[in-house]
């Protein structure tokens, strides 16, 4: 019999407290800690008194959802709290002595996805819900959430179900009694459904910087204006600025919203040919390591003297680092030096600064989000790296069969392509996911989920 398991369901240090109850014992377990005569009617708030012995604990709003008719499924009681920890932690205990368990990460999220109330697809779409943190990424959310994602997804795996059928039967024909397919209509087949999970695993580059932030590394030599670049795009002095050279010696890291996307800024120290000590070795490695990691490379000039040898060594690093890359000429305040000296220059996108002024900054910052704003704000996109990983399994699949079909190969061999196809799509939306994959996904999930 399954346990009924007990959690807060809502965020720590609030005026209301949420403890959820979910399971066959819910409304008995609720009843000991409120009153034995007291009715609750589904769906309805209740106001009541929550017993701690003979005495109150609170006085709470408590909402009983009768199974199947909850998030979870089962049975399920929400005890709307007065927030303190006291009260939370107090009613917690009661409910366990009364015959709860405590409720393991995302716990309520798998009943309700064991219990047909939602698919995988839309469980993960909930997970990254609570973590959005910017209105493009809630946005991808709620397209998962919503079933929106499910559906498309769920029309791709009935129109492989369908070729699928239509070959295992002839398969399966040993009298010959059935019209042949031709090798044209499969392959036309098996082209649309391979085109649908092209168009989706195509979106993950995108979908992936919108959910986890585009990473994005400040470099340049000693003094260049890297940190007052930083301090300037956060709207605050971040990172220590002075005239010094060499006054960054750590990767310094701030995550901001620029043009309702998530950015994660990393400034770092300042690269040059001899480091004066051990502790700017250190940095200059962990600048390289960021460039490494980054989506996006800017590129800081002062453009007010000429290009060093430390920069044009350094611009060879980052050529060979094949990542998209923004030039940015900075201290456009000052009297321009002129010309910059290096090497195919002319291929990359360039911006004139001023950190003092202001100048320029938001056509960098315009530049620096426009792949993930230029999305259709219905576009379904692709962000989750399990979703991704299980449609290109698919899509290995699907290209393989259709080799075999210009092979000529018999039917049974193409058709078992066919049949790995479909399975990654069934694990994908958690028709076929074995329970210890299960585990590891909703142990993901915050508490109360």
């Amino acid at each position: 019999m399954q346990s009924t398991i007990c959690a807060l369901a809502s965020g720590q240090g609030g005026a209301v407290a949420l403890v959820r109850l979910s399971g066959p014992d819910a409304l008995v377990i609720t009843h000991t800690l409120t009153s034995k005569t007291q009715l609750f009617e589904p769906r309805r708030q209740t106001f009541c008194s929550i017993y701690d012995g003979k005495n109150i604990l609170d006085k709470a709003l408590v909402t009983y959802f009768k199974a199947p008719h909850s998030f979870t499924g089962e049975d399920v009681v929400e005890f709307a709290l007065h927030g303190s920890p006291y009260i939370i932690g107090r009613t917690l205990e009661l409910l366990c002595q009364s015959g709860a368990v405590p409720a393991k990460r995302g716990e309520f999220s798998q009943r309700a996805f064991l219990n047909g109330k939602m698919d995988l697809v839309e469980a993960q779409g909930l997970c990254d819900l609570i973590a959005a943190g910017n209105q493009s990424a809630h946005r991808l959310a709620m397209n998962a959430l919503d079933g929106k994602l499910s559906g498309k997804l769920s029309e791709i795996k009935t129109k492989l179900t369908e070729l699928l059928a239509q070959i295992e039967v002839r398969l399966d024909d040993v009298d010959e009694e059935m019209t042949p397919l031709s090798t044209d209509f499969i392959t036309q087949e098996i082209t649309a459904v391979l085109t649908a999970i092209r168009t989706l695993t195509d979106t993950f580059s995108v979908g992936r910087l919108i959910k986890d932030g585009l990473k994005v590394a400040i470099v340049g030599a000693p003094n260049s204006g890297k940190s007052s670049l930083l301090n300037a795009l956060v709207g605050f002095d971040r990172a220590i600025v002075t005239d010094v050279c060499g006054t960054t010696r750590d990767t310094v890291e701030e995550t901001l919203e620029i043009n309702g996307q998530k950015i994660r800024l990393t400034d770092t120290a300042g690269i040059r040919a001899h480091a004066l000590d051990v502790a700017e070795q250190e940095g200059m490695r962990r600048s390289k390591r960021a460039m490494e990691n980054a989506d996006v490379i800017l590129f800081v000039l002062d453009s007010s003297r000429p290009v060093c040898a430390e920069e044009k060594q350094l611009w060879q690093d980052i050529q060979t680092q094949h990542k998209r890359t923004l030039i940015v000429l900075n201290k456009t305040d000052k009297p321009s030096s002129g010309k910059i000296d290096l090497e195919n220059v002319t291929q990359y996108t360039q911006f004139t600064v001023s950190c003092k002024t202001g100048a320029g900054l938001n056509e960098l910052k315009n530049t620096l989000t426009a792949p993930m704003n230029e999305v259709e704000k219905d576009s379904l996109l692709i962000s989750n790296l399990r979703h991704y990983e299980e449609l290109l399994r698919a899509q290995t699949e699907l290209e393989s069969a259709l080799m075999q079909l210009t092979k000529n190969a018999g039917g049974e061999i193409y058709a078992e392509h066919l049949r790995g196809a479909l399975t990654h799509l069934k694990d994908l939306m958690g028709e076929v996911t074995p329970d210890d994959i299960l585990g590891v996904i909703f142990s993901k999930f915050c508490m109360g989920k």
